[in-house]
């Protein structure tokens, strides 16, 4: 129990609060801190009871969506597409179990 709400905080306060951050602009909306704090929160209860695998490609993926734009081009990348598999890392798993029970 308490290594989960631990988890829960350290995911909140770094990867949740970073795609907030990147959310939010990515809408046109500017970024309070309570709405950051709540979407950090989110985003981390999305993520506390997952395993191994999916934390590291959520990891790999937030750090690739917050380099440079000019970088990505580079490379390759779409921000846009990375945040859109970003985000279906993180909610398939619930979508699934959802429809499959």
């Amino acid at each position: 129990m308490f290594k989960s709400i631990v988890l829960g905080f350290v995911l909140a306060a770094t990867l949740g609060v970073a795609l907030a951050t990147e959310l939010f602009l990515r809408f046109g909306m500017q970024p309070q801190f309570f709405l950051l704090f709540l979407s950090g929160l989110f985003i981390a209860m999305l993520l506390v009871h997952r395993g191994i695998t999916v934390l590291f490609a959520v990891i790999v993926l937030t750090v690739s969506v917050l380099q440079s734009e000019q970088m990505l081009i580079t490379n390759g990348f779409d921000k846009d597409l990375l945040m859109v598999a970003l985000l279906l890392v993180a909610v398939y798993p619930i979508v699934h179990k959802a429809m499959h029970s």
